[in-house]
């Protein structure tokens, strides 16, 4: 099963009210209630996926949870059982930090997959997309369209790939304390190759800290 949703996120001078497309895909995901697993993704650019040349996003979902989500799961679950505290919740590096609101903050992730690869995660813990508030998701709607704007001209308008990062809609109360949401936006400036589809490893020549600080040092009104 999937959703579609138009014009919520696109390219630099096409950014509609961010706030409200983030408070509608809250309401947009009472349609899966019944399902385990969903995901929002955006494919910027033909290189990225894109399959429409209009701006649009999708809602998949599974009745299953996805291998890979299910490691990311159990990777926070190590974390958590050695340290008693959240991995996200435990992100405090200046380095790495790009910008940051009142609800959220944006970095480039130790040890990213790809280059310029930026996470934007709630200050507070929250497992579930759907548990923000109105003004909380006009704080992260304005985050995102800083943090895009800022990308965009940066690395010369890239392909890139967005996708929202949430527990699995069945998550049980002892799984909550450690499942932790966030916002993944991947540019796309680099190929996959053999060693990174045969591996599951990916080469990323760039440091996250410079990243992070390329990102952070464009200044952008809005």
């Amino acid at each position: 099963m999937a959703i579609r949703a138009t014009n919520w996120v696109g390219g630099v001078g096409s950014y509609p009210d961010s706030g409200f497309m983030m408070w509608l895909l809250k309401l947009r995901f009472t349609r899966f209630s019944c399902r385990i697993w969903i995901r929002v993704f955006k494919n910027h650019g033909a290189s990225a996926g894109a399959s429409m040349s209009h701006s649009h996003s999708q809602i998949p979902s599974l009745p299953i949870v996805p291998p890979s989500v299910s490691i990311r799961l159990d990777s926070m679950k190590e974390y958590f059982s050695q340290t008693g505290k959240c991995s996200l919740c435990e992100v405090h590096s200046k380095d790495l930090l790009i910008n940051e609101t009142s609800h959220f903050i944006s970095i480039a992730p130790f040890a990213a997959s790809f280059p310029f690869e930026i996470w934007i995660i709630p200050r507070d813990h929250s497992s579930h997309f759907d548990e923000r508030d109105n003004e909380k998701a006009v704080d992260l709607g304005g985050l995102v369209k800083l943090i895009l704007r800022k990308m965009s001209l940066q690395l010369n308008n890239p392909p890139f790939n967005f996708m929202i990062h949430i527990s699995p809609l069945k998550v049980n109360d002892l799984e909550l304390p450690y499942s932790h949401w966030f916002l993944q936006i991947v540019p796309q400036l680099t190929g996959v190759g053999g060693f990174e589809l045969g591996s599951g490893c990916y080469i990323n020549p760039v440091f996250p800290d410079d990243a992070a600080k390329l990102l952070r040092e464009v200044n952008i009104l809005i």
